[in-house]
């Protein structure tokens, strides 16, 4: 059950969320700033795990710059966050939030396989989306022109990460990239933070053929809640596009992929507000069901991406 026991809190919620903007959100709150409130941190419904996403939102921005931004936050609030590497870490009796750093687009260093090792374990970076809203070398993004394939240093990356253990996002890219890296990529996918095109006819959300593709292929998807992707942002309008995930990519394929920490959102504002969404999905899907959006879905997808302990890269 998503309401789950948890370090003497009989009412947490145990739940995991493949994407929010963490290093900015938490820099906007030790200023001040209101969309990004304490209770994502420490809070009663703070998430067991989150891929905490790095982007290039200034033109000078780098990803090792970023990493080591987040290493820096890491440390600064090591009292409620933590990084994890294994599925030790993600077994772990911790109550802190798990960290899992995630680059949007970000040039890399190279795509050798020494290199994407020293991501992983030199900068903790643990997966990667070949776009963000713009085109990169490795591809177009879904603002871009939507049937064209992959670049060739894109094609060359996806390669690469099938022997890293990098994880790869597809948010963000355009369709014909999507379909040409599920082509070369055998392993599962992420699509971190999405949501249902045919409900919301906007370029960041999924075909309804995309997620018949992502369900063949093991993928996991995230919800997003921002109101540009489903209308105002609401409970009735999340739990839309959670029933129409399930019904064509399958019930193991949806997860929360809030977009929470710089976007101004709606009713799915914050943590707090997951409750009633997740009682909706259990009034219409079960608990079980409930308990695999919540947490126990992207819990699969960690433990097999995941290395077993540090002895295994």
């Amino acid at each position: 059950m998503y309401l789950v026991p948890a370090h003497g809190d009989s009412q947490k919620i145990r739940f995991i969320d493949l994407h929010q903007d963490m290093l900015s959100g938490v820099s906007r709150l030790d200023g001040g700033f209101p969309m990004y409130g304490s209770n994502y941190l420490t809070g009663a419904s703070h998430a067991s795990a989150v891929w905490s996403s790095l982007y290039p939102h200034t033109p000078g921005s780098s990803l090792i710059g970023e990493l080591q931004a987040h290493q820096e936050l890491l440390g600064s609030h090591r009292s409620s966050l933590r990084l994890i590497t294994t599925v030790a870490d993600l077994d772990a009796d911790d109550p802190r939030t798990g960290l899992l750093p995630h680059s949007e687009g970000f040039h890399l260093p190279a795509v050798e396989p020494d290199v994407l090792d020293s991501l992983w374990t030199e900068h903790s970076l643990r997966s990667l989306a070949l776009t963000w809203n713009y085109e990169t070398e490795y591809g177009f993004s879904c603002y871009d022109d939507g049937a064209a394939p992959l670049k060739p240093a894109g094609r060359q990356l996806v390669r690469a990460l099938e022997n890293s253990p990098l994880m790869l996002d597809l948010s963000h890219l355009n369709d014909g990239g999507f379909y040409e890296a599920l082509e070369l990529y055998a392993a599962p996918v992420l699509v971190t933070h999405t949501f249902c095109r045919a409900l919301n006819d906007h370029p960041r959300g999924l075909t309804d053929e995309q997620l018949r593709a992502l369900g063949d292929h093991g993928g996991l998807i995230g919800l997003a809640f921002d109101p540009d992707f489903l209308g105002q942002g609401s409970i009735d309008e999340a739990l839309r596009h959670v029933d129409r995930i399930m019904s064509l990519a399958g019930e193991e394929a949806v997860s929360i992929g809030s977009d929470w920490g710089v976007v101004t959102m709606g009713e799915l504002g914050d943590h707090e507000a997951l409750a009633g969404l997740l009682a909706a999905v259990a009034t219409v899907h079960g608990a079980e069901l409930a308990e695999r959006f919540a947490f126990a879905n992207a819990y699969d997808f960690l433990s097999v991406g995941l290395p077993v302990d540090c002895t295994v890269v």
